[in-house]
C-alpha cells in the first residue's frame, strides 16, 4: 500500500487516536497488548464497537510501519475480535484477516508464527466447508512441527486434523489423529487446562464410532478441570463444557441429565450478554431435548428461536439451520399443524438441497482432480519409459567412449546426471501412487454419500407423500382428495427411484425394467386393480442415468394412471404391455399398449387434463415426439432422447 494512502488512513482515525487515553504515548505493542486484554473481555464489558474501530486503528498504524510481523499481528487481532464477538458471527471475515496473517508472516523466518498461521487458516476453511483446501493447510502444519522437533505443538496440529475428518465424516482417521493428539498433550503438558484441546476432540469423536461412554469419561475430565480452574460458579468456561457433556448425554439417551446441562449454559450465556435474545442461538440444544422426549409443543419455540438467530445474523452453518427446520416440520406434524409442518419441510429441503449441491461439487472436483493426476501419472510414465531407453544408449555411449578420455568423462558426467532425474521420477512416481490410493479411499466415501443423499431424498418424498394423505384427511371435497392421491402418485413414483439408486451397486443410474415392475405394483394397490389388470414387460434390462429415468418415470406413471381409472371400467379385465427399448446410443423407443376400451373421438375429455399437459412437458424435455393409435384398445408410443449415457 502507498503510504500517502496509509498515512490518510491514519489521519482518518485522529479523533479516536485523541480518545484513546494511552494509545498516544505507547508504542504498538502496547496498543496490541491492551486489544488483546479487550478482546478477551469484550463480551463481560460489552465495549464491542469502541475495541473493533480500536483495532483496525492498530491496524493502519501497523500498515505505516511497513513491517510485516506487526501488520500480521494488526490483522490477527481483527480476525480474534470476529471470532470471539457474539455482534460477528461472520466466519468470512475471520478467514480473510486469518489469511492476511498467514501473507504476512510467510514474509518472515518466524517458523513457529507461519505453522500456527496455517492452522487458524486450515480451521477457518473446515468452518467453510472447504475441507481439501484446510486438510492441505493443516498438514504444512504438521511439516513445520516435525521439522522444528516441536512435540508440544504437534499434538495440537493433530488435534486440528481431528477436527477436520470429523467435521467432513471421516470419523476413523478423526479416532487416529485424536488419540496421537492426546498422546503427545499427556507426554508435554505444562498446566492442565492445556489437555483440554485434546479431550474435546475425544469427547466429539467416541460417539461417532459407537464409543459414547467413553466420551462422557473424556467430557467429565473436562469438567473437573474447568472447575478446578475457575470454580463450579457461573462462567462460560463451565458453560461450554457442559454443552459438550449434555451432547454426550443425548448420545447415551440420557435425556434428563443433558436438558440440565443445556439449560445451564443456556441462561449462564443469556445472564451475561447485554441483550438476553444473543443467547437464542443456544435454545436449540434445549428443543432438541424436548423433540426427542416427545414434548413437541415446548420444544417449539426453543428451536423456532434458535432457528431465527442464525437466520437473521446470516451465520452460515447449513447443517444446522437444515436440523432445525426438520426438527420444526417433525413436532409441528405431531401436534397436528400439517401447514406449518409442511412450510418447515419445504424449507429444509432447500437448505438441505443447497448442502447436498455443494458437497456434491466438492465430490465432483475431487474426481477431478483424481483423473488428472491419472493423467499426470499416465505421462510420467510416458517419460519414465524415454529416459529409461535413453539410459541404454548413455550405457553405449559410454563404452563406445571408453577410448577417449574426454568422451568418457562427458559420458559419466551425463551418466550421473540422468540418475538423479531418474530417481527424481521414482519418487514422483511413489508419491502418485500414495495419492491415487488415498485418492480411491476418498472415492468410496463418495460414493458412501451419494448412497446417503438418495436414502435422504427417498425419505424426504415419503415424507411429502405423508404429509399430501394426512391434507387429504383433512379436506372433503372430492376433486382436491382425487388431486392429492395423484401427486402422492407422482411423489412415489420418484421416492421408487431413489430408493432403486441407494439400494444398488450403481449410483447414477438405474434398472428400468426392474423400476417399472415396482411403479405399476404400486399404481396396481393405489388404485386396487391388482386383480383385474395383467401388467407385461416384454423388454430387456436396460439401465439409464437419473437425469433420463425421473421423466420416463413420470411418463409412466401418468399413462398408467390413466389407463387404470378409465381403460377398463367396472368388474373389466385386461392387460398392459409396457417396454423400454435403445434404438441405438442415442435414441430409445417407450411403448404403452392396453387392450381396454380405447378412447372415443367424440367424448367430453375426462379429469382436469394435468396430466396430459405433464406428458407433454416431459416428452419434450427428453427432446421427443409421441404417437397414439386406439384400435383394440390404446397405444403410446414415444421416441425420447437420452440426456448422457448411463455409466
Amino acid at each position: 500500500m502507498n503510504k500517502w494512502m496509509v498515512a490518510m488512513l491514519v489521519l482518518g482515525y485522529l479523533p479516536l487516536h485523541a480518545q484513546l487515553d494511552s494509545a498516544p504515548a505507547n508504542s504498538l505493542d502496547s496498543l496490541f497488548s491492551m486489544l488483546e486484554q479487550e478482546i478477551s473481555a469484550m463480551n463481560t464489558t460489552h465495549t464491542y464497537d469502541q475495541t473493533y474501530q480500536k483495532a483496525y486503528f492498530a491496524l493502519a498504524r501497523a500498515l505505516y510501519t511497513a513491517n510485516p510481523e506487526r501488520i500480521a499481528k494488526a490483522h490477527n487481532i481483527i480476525a480474534d475480535w470476529h471470532y470471539f464477538s457474539v455482534t460477528s458471527n461472520n466466519p468470512d471475515s475471520v478467514y480473510y484477516h486469518d489469511l492476511k496473517t498467514l501473507e504476512y508472516l510467510q514474509q518472515t523466518d518466524d517458523q513457529p508464527g507461519i505453522a500456527k498461521a496455517h492452522d487458524r487458516v486450515g480451521k477457518d476453511l473446515v468452518g467453510l466447508a472447504r475441507y481439501p483446501e484446510a486438510e492441505q493447510q493443516l498438514f504444512e502444519v504438521v511439516h513445520i512441527y516435525e521439522t522444528l522437533g516441536d512435540q508440544a505443538n504437534l499434538g495440537s496440529a493433530y488435534a486440528s486434523l481431528n477436527m477436520l475428518y470429523r467435521e467432513s465424516q471421516d470419523f476413523e482417521q478423526a479416532l487416529i489423529y485424536g488419540e496421537k493428539s492426546m498422546a503427545l498433550f499427556e507426554a508435554n503438558y505444562q498446566e492442565e487446562d492445556e489437555l483440554i484441546e485434546p479431550l474435546l476432540g475425544l469427547i466429539k469423536t467416541y460417539p461417532k464410532v459407537g464409543q459414547p461412554v467413553r466420551a462422557l469419561e473424556k467430557a467429565q475430565q473436562v469438567v473437573d478441570i474447568i472447575a478446578r480452574k475457575y470454580g463450579e460458579g457461573e462462567n462460560i468456561h463451565m458453560a461450554n463444557v457442559r454443552v459438550w457433556r449434555g451432547e454426550v448425554y443425548v448420545d447415551l439417551k440420557e435425556y434428563d441429565k443433558a436438558l440440565a446441562d443445556f439449560t445451564y449454559s443456556y441462561h449462564v450465556l443469556k445472564n451475561m450478554l447485554p441483550d438476553e435474545k444473543d443467547a437464542d442461538g443456544w435454545k436449540g440444544y434445549i428443543g432438541n431435548v424436548l423433540r426427542l422426549q416427545g414434548k413437541y409443543a415446548e420444544a417449539i419455540p426453543y428451536i423456532r428461536d434458535c432457528l431465527h438467530h442464525h437466520q437473521s445474523k446470516n451465520i452460515h452453518e447449513g447443517q444446522l439451520i437444515e436440523d432445525n427446520q426438520f426438527w420444526l416440520a417433525e413436532c409441528y406434524e405431531n401436534i397436528n399443524r400439517p401447514d406449518s409442518a409442511l412450510v418447515y419441510l419445504q424449507q429444509a429441503q432447500l437448505t438441505q438441497n443447497e448442502r447436498l449441491t455443494g458437497e456434491l461439487a466438492a465430490v465432483k472436483n475431487e474426481l477431478r482432480i483424481k483423473y488428472d493426476t491419472e493423467q499426470k501419472e499416465a505421462t510420467i510414465n510416458t517419460q519414465q519409459a524415454k529416459i529409461e531407453q535413453q539410459a541404454k544408449v548413455q550405457y553405449l555411449s559410454i563404452g563406445v567412449a571408453g577410448l577417449l578420455l574426454s568422451l568418457l568423462v562427458v559420458g559419466v558426467f551425463a551418466y550421473r546426471n540422468n540418475r538423479k532425474k531418474n530417481q527424481q521420477l521414482l519418487a514422483l512416481n511413489q508419491n502418485l501412487t500414495t495419492t491415487n490410493q488415498q485418492l480411491d479411499q476418498r472415492n468410496a466415501q463418495n460414493e458412501l454419500l451419494l448412497k446417503e443423499i438418495h436414502h435422504r431424498v427417498k425419505n424426504n418424498l415419503e415424507i411429502i407423500s405423508s404429509l399430501l394423505e394426512l391434507q387429504s384427511r383433512e379436506t372433503s371435497d372430492a376433486q382436491a382428495q382425487f388431486a392429492m392421491k395423484e401427486s402422492q402418485s407422482r411423489v412415489r413414483s420418484m421416492g421408487i427411484l431413489h430408493q432403486k439408486l441407494f439400494q444398488g451397486q450403481n449410483q447414477v443410474a438405474i434398472e428400468m425394467k426392474d423400476y417399472f415392475k415396482n411403479l405399476s405394483n404400486h399404481l396396481l394397490d393405489t388404485y386396487n386393480a391388482g386383480d383385474k389388470v395383467q401388467v407385461n414387460y416384454p423388454m430387456d434390462p436396460l439401465e439409464l442415468d437419473i437425469d433420463t429415468a425421473i421423466p420416463i418415470g413420470l411418463i409412466v406413471n401418468e399413462v398408467l394412471t390413466n389407463a387404470l381409472k378409465y381403460a377398463f371400467p367396472a368388474a373389466t379385465h385386461g392387460k398392459i404391455n409396457l417396454s423400454l427399448k435403445a434404438l441405438d446410443d442415442r435414441y430409445l423407443d417407450l411403448s404403452i399398449q392396453d387392450n381396454g376400451i380405447g378412447k372415443n373421438p367424440a367424448e367430453q375429455p375426462k379429469g382436469t387434463g394435468f396430466g396430459t399437459q405433464l406428458v407433454s412437458l416431459l416428452t419434450h424435455q427428453l427432446d421427443g415426439t409421441m404417437s397414439e393409435r386406439s384400435d383394440d384398445g390404446t397405444c403410446l408410443s414415444f421416441r425420447l432422447k437420452k440426456v448422457r449415457a448411463a455409466s
